[in-house]
């Protein structure tokens, strides 16, 4: 194919406004540049020794598409046209990209485009009608990548080449140009032939598969029929590692989260398992919301294989059968490798036995090793079978605890060791005790330390502990120390806040747009501390729920909650629902959860759709995700359910359709954006105007000023309110008065109660 060239154009155009835009390219397309290694053996398996015989690319530059238009009619002049050119999407004050493309093709419809965007402002179906999207227009999302680049750029300039050569010797190439045509008519050819597989999923609750890459192929499976599939997931992971990618998606939901590295088995298409390493980047829009998540899945399956070959005698401590310290140091390493690339991070525990030499001395060597090789199965019995346990000589031991996103994590696993540990051992006929001294390090992707100084600190915290008394644990941080306190401590005080009747619950009306009636109170627990005062639910919620204690407390709340609901029923002033908060940690209850409702609505004498549960995106996102049923199987009992701080999360609502979701909750945001902005109020309308054809109710939170109201009014729509500009959450008995009364006018006298200060839910 080569002896067909009659010309060689590596001449390619940088369209962009930003000046350093243009440096990034000459970087990587320049002479200077360094060509990734694989990139010259790629083009010389896809192009033959034409590619081994390019030169460097010529770069030219234009700062907005006008310029552009003159420098690619001067190039036609001298016949010296471009090959290719990188055209950036925004360009102010002058033409966008799809402008500038359509007229740069007017002039020469030979040249070959890459369309630069972080996100477009057109639809596709916009971008259809404007542009023929063909094969010599591709789409390039930032942030770039300098292989994706040169590879862009060799396949273009090179397709541009043949192209030209097809054109000249029609008649005699005919049957090869065919044959190269077919070939180069996946824009991603190179991406196809390489062993890393791409995917792309739909930034909403079910993160449906979009894309992913052909050479899926080599794996035994249709790329295709994955993208249909709406159970994806299930179909290619080893249902043991699905709790690996539900942990790992649960990260890539948190806003500030740079992205989440994994490792499983995915299925090959004949039933087998190879073992893959998957990566998430997370795209967000400008304000925060999640548009796609990206991804990338590389064959480790030979490196797995080498590690098992491995001899366990070079693993496994001879006494215990635990790993010894090199396989503890090897997987420590791995740990900290894939928590710099996004992963969770992890725990450093170094355990020492108290006293163990009076062990020895007192009942021999014999018991001595009996004794730790019974810790040894008492240690591995309380941690998670991917978590690793080492005995790193003598009587002392470690363990790295995979997956730590919060400190408690930590402290629960140390107080469950601790309490293990101190049960009574009979050995070889003798009844001992013992206890035992722990030190935690913390890593995570934004902590300072190396791998192998993270140790050391666990030998320093377990030093803290030692000299505190023994039987007992320590982090290497004080604060993190005193954080860990703090919050047990809350947990604690507030089950004990539970039996002493210290909790209330205080109720915010939700109130008709149009006419000031009470549609509905929702409940916010209060706390009556006897040392601290009255507490707002910020001040204690995120303890319960790391600590669990959330339970139990969402319990109260629901019983308290059906309790005054009974008592405004039995007085007939009683709302048309109560609205309680509902955590992502009771829904992972799962049918505990489905009972309580249950059997607190038949002992308060209520029916499920007395209540409604709100729950946040973001609860919704990972029930949807681990595929958690309760909030279906409650909706099927007929509780209600409304979406709490609805769109800021998510760029998208179709995942409402799948849910039988009765109200969204507007955030103040959104209320906020609409008085100052334009483009805000159309927004919210379009929002309102979506939840009235879907059938949904809609409830604004944070309303304050009567403009609001106007605002909201204007709309057309029965809107739900509530804010301050009604009521702030009050007390039973002001909630009562409220309720007497039936509706709230801000401007008469129907709040006759003095409102107590609103805190978060």
């Amino acid at each position: 194919m080569s002896s067909l060239v009659t010309r060689v154009n590596r001449r390619i155009l940088i369209v962009d406004d930003t000046p350093s835009i243009h440096d990034d390219f000459h970087k990587t397309l320049g002479p200077a540049a360094d060509p990734e290694n694989g990139l010259a053996s790629a083009e010389e398996a896809l192009f033959g020794s034409t590619a081994a015989a390019l030169q460097d690319f010529e770069l030219d530059s234009a700062f907005q598409g006008l310029e552009a238009l003159d420098k690619v009619e001067e190039a036609l002049a001298k016949d010296l046209p471009y090959a290719m050119a990188f055209i950036n999407m925004r360009m102010p004050p002058g033409w966008d990209g799809l402008e500038t493309i359509e007229r740069l093709w007017q002039v020469d419809p030979k040249l070959q485009v890459v369309l630069c965007t972080a996100y477009s402002d057109y639809s596709w179906e916009n971008i259809a009608e404007r542009l023929e999207l063909g094969d010599r227009l591709l789409i390039l999302k930032k942030p770039f990548d300098a292989i994706e680049i040169r590879q862009m750029a060799s396949t273009l300039t090179v397709k541009w080449q043949m192209t030209e050569d097809a054109a000249l010797k029609m008649n005699l190439l005919e049957q090869a140009v065919e044959e190269r045509t077919r070939e180069l008519s996946d824009a991603n050819i190179i991406v196809q032939n390489s062993p890393t597989i791409l995917y792309r999923l739909l930034g909403e609750p079910s993160f449906p598969l979009t894309y992913i890459s052909h050479n899926i192929t080599k794996f035994g499976h249709v790329a295709a029929n994955l993208v249909a599939s709406a159970n994806w997931a299930r179909e290619l992971i080893h249902s043991e590692d699905l709790g690996k990618l539900d942990a790992a998606m649960a990260q890539v939901l948190d806003r500030h989260a740079a992205g989440a590295s994994i490792e499983f088995r995915l299925r090959t298409g004949d039933g087998l398992w190879r073992w893959v390493e998957n990566r998430y980047v997370p795209v967000r829009d400008d304000d925060g919301r999640l548009l796609e998540v990206e991804g990338i899945i590389i064959d480790i399956s030979e490196r797995k294989q080498a590690e098992e070959h491995i001899t366990e005698q070079a693993r496994t401590d001879a006494l215990t059968g635990m790993a010894n310290r090199a396989t503890l140091n090897e997987r420590l390493h791995q740990a900290f490798a894939a928590t710099r690339r996004g992963a969770t991070g992890f725990a450093v525990f170094y355990l020492d036995l108290d006293h163990f030499k009076r062990i020895n001395d007192s009942f021999g060597h014999t018991v001595g090793d009996l004794l730790l090789q019974e810790v040894a199965r008492r240690i591995k019995a309380c941690v998670r079978e991917n978590d690793v346990v080492a005995r790193m000589g003598g009587d002392e031991f470690t363990i790295l605890q995979l997956d730590v996103s919060d400190p408690t994590q930590a402290a629960t696993l140390a107080a469950k060791v601790l309490d293990t540990l101190g049960h009574p051992y009979a050995l070889d006929g003798n009844n001992l005790r013992i206890s035992v001294s722990i030190g935690i390090s913390l890593y995570t992707s934004s902590s300072g330390v190396s791998a192998d100084s993270l140790l050391d600190q666990a030998d320093m915290a377990l030093y803290r502990s030692k000299d505190q008394g023994r039987n007992q644990y320590n982090f290497h941080s004080k604060e993190i120390d005193q954080e860990v306190l703090d919050r047990f401590t809350i947990a604690n005080e507030l089950k004990l806040a539970i039996e002493r009747n210290e909790l209330e619950l205080h109720y915010l009306p939700e109130v008709d747009l149009s006419s000031g009636r009470i549609l509905g109170m929702e409940a916010q627990v209060r706390w009556n501390h006897p040392q601290r005062g009255r507490l707002s639910a910020d001040t204690f919620l995120p303890a319960a729920e790391k600590t669990g204690a959330i339970i139990a407390l969402g319990h109260w709340v629901l019983d308290r909650a059906c309790q005054q609901m009974r008592q405004w029923r039995d007085q007939d002033m009683a709302p048309p629902v109560i609205a309680i908060n509902l955590s992502l940690a009771q829904l992972k209850s799962g049918p505990e959860l489905i009972y309580d409702v249950l059997r607190t609505t038949v002992h308060w004498n209520l029916c499920p759709w007395d209540l409604r549960f709100d729950v946040t995106e973001a609860t919704l996102a990972q029930t949807k995700w681990s595929h958690n049923d309760v909030l279906p199987r409650l909706c099927a009992l007929g509780v209600k359910v409304a979406i709490d701080d609805f769109g800021t999360e998510y760029s998208s609502f179709d995942y409402l359709k799948t849910y039988k979701i009765n109200h969204i909750k507007i955030a103040q945001n959104f209320i906020d954006n609409a008085i100052r902005d334009p483009a805000g109020a159309t927004t919210l309308r379009a929002i309102i105007n979506f939840a009235r054809e879907m059938g949904i109710g809609v409830i604004v939170e944070g309303v304050e000023t009567q403009e609001q109201c106007d605002s909201l009014i204007s709309t057309g729509s029965p809107i739900t309110a509530q804010g301050f500009y009604f009521s702030k959450a009050v007390s039973p008995r002001q909630a009562s008065e409220l309720l007497q009364i039936g509706s709230i006018d801000p401007d008469g006298s129907s709040q006759t109660a003095s409102p107590s200060s609103e805190g978060p839910k």
